[in-house]
């Protein structure tokens, strides 16, 4: 079986397979067990939960489907509960995440191990994981109005339409890349790759926003562009967000679902609540508005 940690939202999530002996404990730690399906997931930034697919067809036990997911938020539409089947006590579902979590030790940063423990503990506590501070709504809105001001600049920002990328056969294959520069590459782009000058090294605001220059999209606006925005989980990962013509933002968590809301569920409104200043979970440093060409490409 394939085990996947669902956290990152730019790059692609860690995975690792299990040993067989791994494999027929987990069947044992869900024996007879509802198990939620891959989409029962809230498309948050931060740890997501784990999904477990089977690599072959081998009969498994009868409550146990070929793919399941495992820990974090489960979507609030989530039907579970219909099942005849007890589902697994939150200390059962945190017990087999740590356990997963351990046997993949080698495909996961230490760090994201460390913030992962820390989610944990911190949401038994039932408290946020990493607040995002709050600013001036004044102080938000002159950043990219002052930005736009600085050039000649058409924005040109396009109706928010999450149907056109929550469906499984392009959901899953791209990222708040792809969605911020509103380009379906089913690649799971990544900044600079299109242009030939990828980034290096951990993530990091001038890295990521460098490789995002050359493949177009910039701090500076000439001609018709889209308003987007780049955080940064530090040294670990990035985040887009794009500005709608309604005036609101959305962005795209890894290979969750398209959302305009932030991690406690309030709209990104573009006033009183932005990119800079919306909950974010681990993605705690805001590097900047930028714009991204209408027509532009990613890969």
């Amino acid at each position: 079986m394939i085990v996947t940690l669902d956290v990152f939202s730019g790059r692609p999530n860690p995975s690792w397979r299990l040993s067989e002996k791994n494999t027929q404990q987990l069947l044992e730690r869900v024996a007879n067990k509802a198990l939620a399906p891959l989409d029962a997931v809230e498309n948050t930034l931060g740890f997501r939960g784990l999904t477990v697919t089977a690599t072959s067809d081998e009969k498994l036990p009868d409550n146990v489907t070929d793919s399941f997911r495992l820990g974090g938020s489960l979507a609030a539409d989530y039907a579970g509960t219909k099942s005849k089947l007890s589902t697994l006590s939150g200390e059962e579902t945190d017990n087999a995440v740590r356990w997963l979590l351990s046997t993949g030790q080698h495909a996961v940063d230490q760090d994201v191990l460390a913030y992962i423990q820390d989610t944990l503990q911190l949401s038994q506590q039932g408290t946020e994981t990493f607040p995002a501070e709050p600013i001036e709504e004044k102080e938000a809105l002159e950043d990219i109005e002052s930005l736009s001001a600085a050039a000649a600049c058409i924005i040109q920002n396009t109706a928010y339409n999450p149907g056109f990328w929550n469906v499984p056969a392009v959901q899953s294959f791209n990222n708040c890349y792809n969605y911020a520069m509103n380009y379906k590459s089913n690649t799971f782009a990544q900044p600079g790759r299109i242009s030939g000058h990828p980034y290096a090294g951990a993530p990091a605001c001038n890295n990521v926003g460098t490789a995002a220059n050359w493949d177009g999209c910039k701090t500076t606006c000439s001609g018709s562009n889209k308003n987007v925005a780049l955080v940064i989980w530090p040294g670990v990962d990035y985040h887009w967000y794009r500005r709608h013509s309604a005036g609101f933002w959305a962005h795209k968590p890894g290979q969750t679902a398209v959302r305009n809301t932030d991690n406690l569920g309030r709209i990104i409104n573009g006033t009183t609540l932005t990119p800079q200043n919306c909950s974010r979970g681990p993605y705690t440093i805001f590097c900047g508005y930028r714009f991204s060409p209408t027509g532009m490409k990613v890969r």
